[in-house]
């Protein structure tokens, strides 16, 4: 390997516990070198937006790690699935979340409940609020479990960070932040077990009861798989929702002027969330591996090594949008519905085979929470104590604490 001062630097922001912004540093080696070598995560390092877009998209080529650091703790999920396995497993999942029928009928009902309930408890609370807790988690939380069919979703709160933080968040392979996820694993089994023998012998309509029923090439899914499937959905479904909805929530409330536009033109609540989506994603870089050889940007990567692809990098890419280090509510106003879909410019979401299914789902919760705020608050005041968005591959604001105006 090739070592340069990028990886040098890039593995820094590492050892700065995700304290450094990781923004310039991205935006120079998107000139001076965008594809590097990164000893602490012993991979390759893309920067462009070009070149992670390929390596999100080439499934024949590129394999989403498992069983190592940086891969998610729950075991094969549908991530890791390919070709026919992944097209027949995904379909169900699809069915639950991504059809246009539930999303306009009983998943707007869940969402717009759970989003009721979160909502009216900070109206009538007449002090700060810790909205990390109270409303960014609180809401993905509930609606994952219910779809899971998990009754009390107050027993996963405390710790199904963890499970998301032994996954992407640690490809440097940190021994703590493994054993916490672990932790969290064994707990999520005990409290899932449970629900998947409900739901083999009495089918209900939701999400996990789907999974248990499918069948792939002529046999049900195994126990196992379906707990794995399950843990995947919670990370996948609760984490990046709650860092999406904290960040967004937090440049409003350092940029009044944003907050007021929005109240006064709802219209560019979707565009606002495709905008943090690019400006500052929750998930800001995944890993995958290489099976044959290859190469970006003229330099060759070969068949067994690991290469990281930079979200947060390429949604930045002054190749592909303008003005990219400033946050612009208007900037997908024409095209904001789209940024969820396959055509979006975002990669957000990724790209292929392994595009997030659950983008439109996430596009309704963080759309209706928005819209409920803004009806019901006039504005949104930060705690001098709130952090800051930190984090090097999962990037949000730690805590968000908060008093929000009441409408009178």
């Amino acid at each position: 390997m090739i070592l340069t001062t990028a990886g040098a630097q890039f593995d820094e922001l590492f050892a700065a516990g995700g304290s450094l912004d990781p923004h310039p540093l991205y935006k120079e080696l998107r000139t001076r070198e965008p594809v590097f070598w990164s000893e602490g995560t012993n991979a390759w390092v893309l920067t462009r937006y070009a070149d992670v877009r390929s390596l999100f998209a080439s499934e024949d080529k590129f394999a989403v790690l498992h069983g190592e650091a940086g891969a998610t703790i729950h075991g094969k999920t549908l991530l890791q699935m390919r070709g026919e396995e992944h097209r027949k497993k995904n379909a169900v999942v699809a069915g639950q979340i991504r059809n246009v029928r539930r999303l306009r009928g009983d998943l707007t009902n869940l969402v717009e409940g759970v989003v009721g309930e979160l909502v009216s408890t900070l109206v009538e609370t007449d002090s700060t609020v810790e909205l990390r807790s109270a409303l960014t988690g609180a809401l993905p939380l509930a609606v994952v479990c219910a779809l899971l069919g998990i009754d009390r979703p107050g027993e996963l709160r405390d710790w199904y960070r963890d499970l998301a933080n032994a996954g992407v968040e640690n490809l440097i392979g940190d021994a703590d932040r493994h054993t916490a996820g672990l932790r969290a694993l064994h707990r999520f089994e005990a409290v899932i077990a449970p629900v998947i023998d409900s739901v083999r012998s009495q089918p209900t309509d939701n999400l996990l009861s789907a999974l248990a029923q499918a069948e792939y090439e002529g046999v049900p899914l195994p126990e196992e798989e379906l707990t794995t499937l399950a843990g995947f959905l919670l990370t996948a479904g609760v984490e990046t929702t709650d860092r999406t909805l904290a960040s967004l929530l937090y440049l409003l409330g350092t940029r009044k002027d944003d907050w007021r536009r929005l109240q006064n033109d709802p219209g560019l609540i979707t565009s606002a969330i495709a905008e943090v989506l690019r400006f500052d994603s929750a998930v800001q870089g995944v890993g995958r591996m290489a099976l044959v050889d290859a190469e970006f940007t003229g330099v060759p990567v070969r068949r067994g090594e690991r290469v990281i692809g930079l979200i947060g990098s390429a949604n930045r890419d002054e190749r592909v949008f303008a003005d990219p280090d400033s946050f612009r509510l208007d900037r997908f106003a024409d095209t904001a519905d789209s940024q969820f879909t396959p055509r979006g410019r975002l990669v957000t979401f990724g790209a292929g085979p392994h595009q997030c299914t659950g983008s439109l789902l996430a596009k309704l919760e963080l759309s209706t929470v928005v819209r409920e705020l803004l009806t019901r608050f006039t504005d949104i005041e930060l705690d001098p104590a709130t952090p800051s968005i930190t984090g090097v591959m999962l990037r949000s604001p730690e805590r968000l604490i908060a008093h929000l105006v009441p409408r009178t």
